[in-house]
């Protein structure tokens, strides 16, 4: 039982990431969050740290098999699959100057105030962020 768990766990996360890329190919990342990003609370859920794990596992692994599939495309899909179980998640984006003088781009997903796909704390640093996108807040009930 539990192998069938992680079949369907990397199918759907192979299908989100091959989405994220083709439609990277031919949209703007705007287009794709507002389809695939869902509202949920401002609540990191800490408590949740092993269902992040696993989907951020699966992401990963997932993307070792589709071409291109950037640190843009990887943080796009994990925020979406997170998104849809409820936990919130910000991608950050920020620019680094190399030292040959190149610029260079680069995006990881936040969670938690945790750096938890696409670097560490450490491997970030460098980078002057230019631009976060936190999952959209659900509106409260009135």
């Amino acid at each position: 039982m539990r192998t069938l768990r992680w079949i369907g766990i990397y199918t759907i996360c192979f299908s989100v990431v091959l989405f994220v890329r083709l439609g990277l190919w031919t949209s703007r990342y705007q287009k794709l969050r507002a389809i695939l990003i869902k509202p949920c609370s401002a609540n990191p859920q800490p408590e949740r740290r092993d269902t992040v794990a696993r989907i951020i596992r699966a992401v990963s692994r997932s993307a070792r098999f589709i071409p291109d599939a950037s640190c843009l495309t990887q943080s796009i899909s994990a925020q979406a699959l997170l998104s849809w179980k409820g936990i919130p998640s910000t991608i950050s984006m920020g620019v680094l100057k190399d030292e040959v003088g190149e610029l260079k781009v680069h995006a990881w997903l936040v969670w938690n105030g945790t750096v938890v796909l696409e670097g560490t704390e450490d491997t970030v640093m460098g980078f002057s962020k230019i631009l976060e996108l936190p999952t959209t807040e659900v509106a409260p009930a009135l």
